[in-house]
C-alpha cells in the first residue's frame, strides 16, 4: 500500500459502522430499541451521544513546495493553514483534550469538557516542532505524538533519503527527524509520544506474504519495540498506538490486544464516542488543500450506531464481490439512508422494518483495502456516520489475475 491509501481515505466524506459485539464492553448498550430512547446522559460523559474527533498531521511548511508530487505534497500543511485552524478551535469552543483525560473519560468515567478534540502528529518529522510546536505553545494545547521509532532512532538514514529526495525533485523537503532534546522539550508543555511502530511498515499487505508465524512475529516486533524504545528515551511507556496507513486486520489486532495497547486509531475519518471500539478509533487526516468550510464540517457529525456488519470491520477476505450489509441501531430517515465504498455511492436496499441495508457488490473489488461508509440523517436533523475499514486478499506471487477492478483500493 502506498500513501495514496491516506489521500484516498480523505477523500471519503462519509463514514460507517462497528466492530465486533459486544458493544456493551465499550459503553452504551446498542442492543437496546432506538424506537424510545433513553434521556442523553451529560455532554463528554459515558454513554453520551456527544462525540469527540481526533485529528491527525504530519508534517508543516511555511511556503508549498512546488516540486514536490502531490501525493507527498499533500501531507506538508502550510504553517498559516494551521494556524488557522487551530484558533478555529479557539473561536468555537472546541476544548483540546490531554491524553490523561480521554483515558479517565474512557476507562473511569469522567467527563470529556465540552467540544472535546484530540490533536495528534504522525511519524516523527522535525517541523512538527520547528512549525507546529511554536502555534500550540502559546494555546496551551496537549497533543500526541505518534512515532515510527526507527525514524529517530536512525535519524542519519532519514538526513540520507532527504538528500535522495531533494536531488530527485530538485527541492527542499521535510523529511528530517525530531531529535531527543526536541521531544523533550514539547513533553514539558503536554505533548505525549506513542507508538506507531518501529518501522511503519503496512503490517497487513507485509503480513499476506508470510507464513502465520512469521507474520505473527513481525507483528510482535514492530508493535513490541516502541514499548521499550519510547520508555527508556522519553521516560512513558506506551499504550496508544496509530496503525501505519491505518491498516488492521484480525492478526494486527490480536497482536495489539497481546501488548497491552489500550486505544489504536486508525485513519479512518469521523465521529468517535465509548460505542467505537477503542482499538479502531477515528482519526481524521487533515491533507492539504482543505477548504475553511470542509475542516469546520469535521466537527458537524455524530456517530452512526451500526451492528452486524458484514465484511465486518478490519476483516481479510477472499471474495472481490461481498455483499455489503448491516444493521443501523438509530432512529433514523429511512429515505436518508446512504452506503459508499470509497468515494462511490452504492445503490443499497434498506428496510426500515429490520433497519438492515444491503448492496450485493456487482462487479470485482480491487484487491487491497476498502473504506465503506454508512451515512443517514437521525430524527432530529443530525447527520449521523461511521465507516469501516475491510482488505480483500490478494493474490499468491506468480499468479496472473485478470482485471480485477480498477477505482477507491485503498491500498496497492
Amino acid at each position: 500500500m502506498s500513501k495514496e491509501r491516506l489521500g484516498k481515505t480523505w477523500k471519503v466524506l462519509g463514514l460507517a459502522a462497528a466492530f465486533l459485539p459486544p458493544f456493551t464492553a465499550w459503553g452504551t448498550d446498542l442492543t437496546a430499541t432506538t424506537s424510545d430512547p433513553a434521556p442523553a446522559a451529560a455532554p463528554g460523559m459515558p454513554g453520551s451521544d456527544e462525540p469527540f474527533y481526533v485529528l491527525c498531521y504530519h508534517r508543516f511548511l511555511h511556503h508549498p513546495d512546488e516540486a514536490e508530487d502531490l501525493t507527498q505534497a499533500q501531507y506538508q500543511m502550510p504553517i498559516e493553514e494551521f494556524q488557522w485552524q487551530m484558533q478555529y478551535l479557539k473561536g468555537n469552543g472546541f476544548h483540546p483534550i490531554s491524553q490523561e483525560q480521554l483515558m479517565a473519560y474512557w476507562f473511569q468515567g469522567k467527563p470529556l469538557p465540552l467540544k472535546p478534540v484530540l490533536i495528534t502528529f504522525d511519524d516523527g518529522f522535525r517541523t512538527v516542532y520547528t512549525d507546529a510546536y511554536p502555534v500550540i505553545k502559546p494555546l496551551g494545547y496537549p497533543s500526541i505524538f505518534f512515532l515510527y521509532t526507527h525514524f529517530v532512532e536512525y535519524g542519519e538514514l532519514a538526513l540520507k533519503k532527504k538528500k535522495e529526495i531533494s536531488q530527485k525533485h530538485q527541492g527542499k523537503l521535510s523529511t528530517e527527524a525530531l531529535t531527543d532534546d526536541d521531544i523533550f522539550e514539547m513533553e514539558k508543555s503536554g505533548m505525549v509520544v506513542e507508538s506507531h511502530t518501529a518501522n511503519h511498515l503496512n503490517m497487513g499487505m507485509v503480513g499476506e506474504k508470510l507464513a502465520a508465524a512469521a507474520a505473527q512475529k513481525l507483528w510482535t516486533y514492530e508493535l513490541s519495540q516502541p514499548l521499550t524504545f519510547i520508555e527508556s528515551r522519553f521516560g512513558n511507556k506506551p499504550d496508544w498506538l496509530a496503525y501505519p496507513y491505518g491498516v488492521y486486520d484480525p492478526g494486527i489486532l490480536k497482536a495489539v490486544r497481546d501488548l497491552g495497547y489500550k486505544l489504536a486509531f486508525t485513519v479512518n475519518p469521523g465521529p468517535n464516542d465509548r460505542t467505537v471500539p477503542p482499538l479502531v478509533l477515528k482519526r481524521n487526516l487533515i491533507l492539504y488543500p482543505i477548504s475553511h468550510e470542509r475542516f469546520a464540517d469535521i466537527f458537524k457529525d455524530k456517530v452512526l450506531h451500526l451492528k452486524n456488519l458484514s465484511p465486518g470491520d478490519g476483516d481479510l477476505i477472499n471474495s472481490q464481490e461481498p455483499v455489503i450489509s448491516g444493521q443501523i441501531l438509530d432512529n433514523v430517515v429511512p429515505k436518508s439512508v446512504q452506503l459508499q465504498v470509497g468515494s462511490h455511492i452504492l445503490q443499497s436496499q434498506y428496510d426500515p422494518q429490520t433497519h438492515i441495508f444491503r448492496h450485493p457488490v456487482g462487479a470485482p473489488l480491487p484487491r487491497g483495502g476498502h473504506i465503506l461508509t454508512a451515512r443517514a440523517m437521525d430524527k432530529n436533523g443530525c447527520t449521523r456516520v461511521y465507516n469501516w475499514y475491510f482488505r480483500i486478499k490478494h493474490l499468491p506471487e506468480g499468479k496472473n489475475p485478470k482485471e480485477e477492478g480498477t477505482t477507491d483500493a485503498v491500498e496497492n
